[in-house]
């Protein structure tokens, strides 16, 4: 008797152990953080789960199925620093499971100690406005938000040649919704948003009060070109306020939060033979076609970054081979000119298009974000995109160190900036509240928490401002706070001879990057010779194989 119940108790025993992934991989991301993105979710492909360039940040809100709103405390690097987790799924596993084997692995590797508790949090509140609420009672139909586009700019008769993509031309987001709940409001602001999630940037909480189905429409300026739109744009916040009578306002809520206590930023070792075990075909395109661009063609000039993703299991994209190439190692348009060398003339000049095939299976295949299909994480995008230029190119390259011009930050007098919170998490993004300390700056940038080597980085991510890879040399250590913005266009001609001047335009209103730095932030960016590693092109054909 005894047998059989010590017997039974080891089953129970065996049965009360969480699951746990067969084996795992946790490594740290060899992605350039500015490139870290894409589909921006896990994958499970022939029974591996999948997850490239993710955040701790990220791993917690998969592990425990919360969103960021709900993840506080924890060192500053939780949202920066990037990691690669590739992991067996056991036999008999479902994808229920998988967020409980991922907070094992996390504890186990990373050593994450995190507990709940009722923690005062950021989010948006959205209240009736004093003006009241503009919203109509719902006429009968079929509930549900449709949405076209708006104001200037089209995409021309499908015959001519594109016309070159002018920002402060393109069109408003507009939204026609039918029989929603106040809380369905609120619930889908952020979807609806798109591009403004840099922006609304927190869960929506509804506290308007307002009981019944109601009707509106919303309009709004896309925040990547809201800054050349200038006073015509209209943000998110100002539509809700004046096209709808309700305000959109952060505060901080009680709630259910989940405190990071402890993480290691190191992982623990992989076990061994752990890449036999996770063996992964390299992610390749199907097909590709490539064709040539006529000048006038395509856009105004070469893609910068990323990819089109056309839907299905097609993306596009189009540059010059010193572009393309540039986007398949991870270097910012802007650099490029420094660090990859050996390009002979027409790499420069000569414009491709690349309509290339996903594959229909394994790692690089079209994933699912939100019930709706996505591509792959746009790292894997770029290894095949590489591999593609190998291929249809032959590419051959290597890497070394050579002298190259830098911009040096360096500090100029005394530095305008914070010390920052060690606790405060590492971000820098748009701020549309903050204040201007210059007129016609576009959307300010709040940095919280960053070093100088990091916040140099970030400004090399600014294309089309900053012509040379830019190094820290302020010697300042540390994270700090701060507000930067500059003006998104240029500062306004003089008027030709016989033209009117501009209506309200004072030239001086204008501030280059290169003067926010300085009197923003006293610091400055200078010109010097540095030995810095370099791509180096031993080959690249002129025109592709077949």
């Amino acid at each position: 008797m005894r047998i059989v119940l010590f017997s039974s108790l080891a089953m129970i025993a065996a049965f009360a152990q969480p699951p746990k992934f067969a084996v795992a991989d946790v490594h740290v991301s060899k992605t350039a953080y500015w490139f870290a993105q894409g589909a921006h979710s896990p994958s499970i492909r022939d029974g591996i789960y999948i997850y490239r360039d993710a955040t701790v940040l990220d791993l917690i809100r998969a592990a425990y199925e919360v969103p960021e709103d709900l993840v506080v405390g924890g060192p500053s690097w939780i949202k920066s620093d990037l990691y690669d987790v590739v992991a067996k799924i056991p036999e008999g596993a479902t994808a229920a499971n998988i967020p409980v084997m991922l907070q094992a692995l996390l504890a186990e590797r990373l050593g994450l100690d995190i507990r709940k508790e009722l923690r005062p949090t950021k989010g948006y509140v959205l209240s009736v406005a004093k003006s009241g609420s503009k919203l109509k009672r719902a006429a009968p139909g079929e509930p549900g938000c449709k949405q076209e586009l708006v104001g200037v700019g089209g995409r021309g008769d499908g015959k001519a040649a594109p016309a070159p993509i002018i920002l402060a031309q393109l069109p408003n987001f507009k939204f026609t919704c039918r029989g929603l709940t106040s809380r369905q409001i609120a619930d889908n602001l952020r979807q609806m948003a798109g591009g403004y999630t840099t922006y609304l940037d927190h869960e929506v909480k509804d506290e308007t009060g307002l009981d019944g189905m109601w009707d509106f429409e919303l309009e709004f300026t896309p925040p990547q070109v809201a800054p050349d739109k200038g006073r015509d744009a209209i943000t998110i916040f100002d539509a809700v306020n004046k096209q709808l009578g309700l305000s959109l306002d952060l505060q901080d809520v009680q709630t259910q939060a989940l405190v990071v206590r402890s993480v290691n930023r190191k992982p623990s070792p992989n076990p061994p033979a752990v890449d036999a075990a996770l063996a992964l075909a390299a992610p390749r395109f199907e097909v590709a076609a490539i064709k040539p661009l006529e000048q006038g063609q395509g856009q105004a000039r070469p893609i910068s970054a990323g990819f089109n993703y056309t839907g299905g299991s097609q993306m596009r994209v189009m540059g010059t081979l010193k572009g393309l190439i540039a986007q398949a190692f991870q270097i910012q348009p802007n650099a490029a000119g420094d660090v990859i060398l050996g390009l002979p003339k027409f790499a420069e000049t000569k414009m491709w298009e690349i309509t290339a095939k996903l594959p229909s299976a394994g790692e690089g295949s079209p994933g699912a974000v939100g019930g709706r299909q996505a591509p792959p994480t746009l790292s894997v995008a770029l290894e095949m995109l590489r591999a593609l230029l190998v291929e249809r190119f032959e590419l051959k390259t290597h890497t070394e160190n050579r002298e190259v011009t830098v911009y040096a930050l360096t500090v100029d007098g005394k530095p305008k900036l914070t010390k920052a919170d060690p606790n405060e998490r590492s971000d820098c993004r748009p701020d549309p509240n903050a204040p201007k300390p210059f007129p016609n700056l576009g959307v300010m940038v709040n940095c919280k928490n960053i070093t100088m080597a990091e916040f140099a980085r970030n400004l090399e991510q600014a294309t089309g401002f900053f012509d040379h890879p830019i190094v820290d040399e302020t010697g300042l250590e540390g994270g700090w706070s701060f507000y930067l913005g500059w003006s998104r266009q240029q500062a306004p001609r003089a008027p030709q001879p016989g033209q009117p001047a501009a209506a309200d335009v004072d030239p001086s209103a204008y501030m280059t990057s290169y003067e926010a730095v300085q009197r923003q932030l006293g610091l400055k960016l200078v010109s010097r010779k540095r030995s810095i590693p370099v791509l180096v092109v031993d080959h690249v054909a002129e025109e592709p194989v077949e």
